[in-house]
């Protein structure tokens, strides 16, 4: 999960309210340090998901990015703002798209223009349309992640818990937050 501030203390404590309001879904989370004006979290995977990034998008005011990388064969790209879940997408390898399918993509990355200028979010829907050439979802991530200015998204959840720390930056210990 993406979150696009740099209040860390903010979210920090909201994650632990969320947590603390759920505890039967036994919901944890690491929290990096900022990098590029994102914040990234990595969840236990749980069906609360798209729940918390509701919650979190209206309490931090931010927009909030759900990306995962499914087996190496899908991207899929989740966005919330003030309390709402926006139009999201999946993007499979070897996947192009084209017309009708193109400009609905193209309207998705729209809840990037904040962040976004219209030069890269045209290079993103170029490369996110046309994946005939990718092997492995987790090569869409990169190239998404490099695009929007992301840095920390190249781990998970497991392997923060297994003490794995590379592709974090800055290089820091994040922060267990669970109820």
């Amino acid at each position: 999960m993406q979150l696009r501030t740099t209040d860390r203390a903010r979210s920090v404590a909201a994650l632990k309210t969320i947590a603390a309001e759920n505890v039967a879904a036994n919901l944890q989370f690491y929290v990096a340090e900022p990098s590029g004006g994102w914040l990234a979290v990595f969840s236990n995977f749980t069906p609360e998901l798209e729940r918390t990034g509701k919650i979190l998008s209206a309490q931090l005011d931010c927009l909030i990015m759900l990306l995962l990388s499914a087996d190496e064969d899908d991207l899929y790209c989740m966005f919330f703002r003030g309390g709402k879940q926006l139009p999201w997408f999946k993007v499979g390898v070897g996947r192009s798209r084209k017309g009708k399918e193109r400009d609905k993509l193209a309207a998705k990355l729209d809840a990037l223009a904040k962040i976004c200028d219209d030069e890269r979010r045209a290079r993103l829907l170029d490369r996110l349309a046309d994946a005939t050439d990718v092997t492995f979802s987790s090569d869409l991530l990169r190239d998404f992640c490099e695009i929007v200015g992301i840095r920390n998204a190249l781990t998970s959840f497991d392997y923060l818990q297994r003490g794995e720390r590379e592709g974090l930056e800055p290089n820091s210990e994040p922060t267990l937050v669970r109820s």
